[in-house]
């Protein structure tokens, strides 16, 4: 399976890292050159953060190289991945996702998230569970052709963070899609697992709180009870766990 990787241009360092990660699953990858706010931002989009504006045009660049290529499915990833310690035999293919997928979630903020029962197995003891709940994050997930040109026409006008609209139950461009999520997760931030590895520089910035207009309110709640009577959502969450995170170095602390 193709994997496209985010990176600016100044973060060699970064680079060499995601590098490192990809050579030990034994997985090439693209590098798709990420777009840095600190060569300006060319619009604004409240509010939002240059940093989260220049991160969505980066994966819309993703998404972009994926509606215009001939892949089905192509895995995206943002340059301070760690991989579990046997992800090369998850992407040396793709023959395991679900044929109604259209985002595959791989990674894990190691919180709990409302998921669907059924267990689809996939490889190595891996198994894909519908997303129900929201679960945000955008290190790395596997994106089909159609969603990604989907996604590329409803996201002219920036309306949230990139993670937001690809895994938040308020947002249609979510809400639109059958997103799955891959247990145990596959790969994780190297903040999150506590790795000494680079930080990326495209990742999040903190957000701040914002009163939403009453109209902006019952249009994020309209589309949420659309999310949730088109998943059929349960009352229950599980934990994601990220066990399989390489070796001790890299386990969850």
């Amino acid at each position: 399976m193709k994997c496209l990787v985010i990176n600016l241009d100044r973060s060699v360092d970064r680079l060499a890292s995601a590098r490192a990660e990809f050579s030990r699953i034994g997985i090439d990858f693209e590098r798709v050159a990420g777009i840095d706010a600190m060569n300006g931002v060319p619009f604004t989009a409240p509010p939002l953060t240059e940093t989260e504006i220049c991160c969505f045009l980066s994966h819309r660049r993703c998404w972009k190289t994926i509606a215009d290529g001939p892949d089905e499915h192509v895995a995206v990833f943002e340059d301070d991945v760690v991989f579990s310690q046997d992800a090369g035999s998850v992407l040396a293919d793709d023959s395991w996702i679900p044929p109604n997928a259209d985002i595959i979630k791989l990674e894990t903020f190691l919180s709990r998230v409302r998921l669907g029962r059924r267990h689809i197995p996939v490889k190595n003891g891996y198994s894909a569970r519908r997303l129900l709940g929201q679960h945000l994050g955008s290190c790395g997930y596997v994106i089909s052709k159609s969603a990604a040109y989907g996604l590329l026409r409803n996201t002219g006008r920036f309306r949230a963070a990139v993670d937001v609209a690809l895994f938040s139950p308020n947002q249609m461009t979510a809400a639109r899609n059958t997103i799955y999520q891959l247990m145990p997760a596959l790969c994780a931030q190297a903040a999150v697992v506590g790795t000494d590895g680079p930080l990326s520089l495209i990742q999040l910035a903190p957000r701040p709180h914002v009163d939403k207009r009453m109209a902006d309110r019952i249009h994020s709640e309209a589309t949420r009870i659309f999310w949730y009577l088109r998943n059929r959502n349960f009352l229950s969450t599980e934990k994601v766990d990220a066990v399989r995170l390489g070796g001790p170095s890299v386990y969850p602390r």
